[in-house]
């Protein structure tokens, strides 16, 4: 593990968990991405239970390319906060990058469990059933729910799901 790199001089050093993640954050705009990871690390330490240092250190570690560790992270953020959608998505996501649609589909599932009227989360299932599983049947209804609420990303898939199954 890193260090995390103090701030400037001058600057008192973060006191708190949302001071060592926005310290973090003006690192990862310098690019100084093992720093930021540090910090990240240094607010966790200040409070576990601190849900943006676990995004901002998953986001960070998945953009570094860095996926099974990404979602380790996304895991220990999800055994605190269970129906954390945006970390079931993403891990959806990582799931899916990885080849693993299966424990994809589940994460989306338990997303949509926690938030079944987050459209983005609907659709996401929907073109993973349709594209990741190749489950048109099943993904029909939820790429119908996404157009008709007026999702102009869901046209397109539809018109292939409805294809697929005619």
């Amino acid at each position: 593990m890193f260090a995390a790199t103090p701030p400037a001089p001058d600057a008192p050093a973060p006191a708190t968990p949302a001071a060592w993640v926005a310290h973090g954050l003006r690192l990862e705009r310098d690019a100084r991405n093992a720093s930021a990871l540090a910090a990240y690390d240094r607010a966790l330490a200040l409070d576990p239970a601190w849900e943006p240092a676990w995004m901002r250190k998953a986001l960070l570690l998945e953009e570094l390319g860095r996926d099974h560790e990404a979602l380790a992270v996304y895991a220990a953020l999800l055994q605190r906060i269970p129906a954390h959608t945006a970390a079931l998505s993403n891990q959806a996501g990582l799931y899916l990058r990885l080849g693993q649609p299966e424990l994809a589909l589940d994460a989306l599932d338990r997303a949509l469990a926690a938030d079944p009227d987050n459209l983005l989360l609907v659709l996401n299932q929907g073109l993973l059933l349709l594209q990741g599983l190749d489950r048109p049947a099943d993904a029909l209804p939820l790429l119908e729910r996404a157009a008709s609420a007026g999702l102009p990303e869901a046209q397109e898939p539809l018109a292939w799901c409805k294809q697929a199954l005619a």
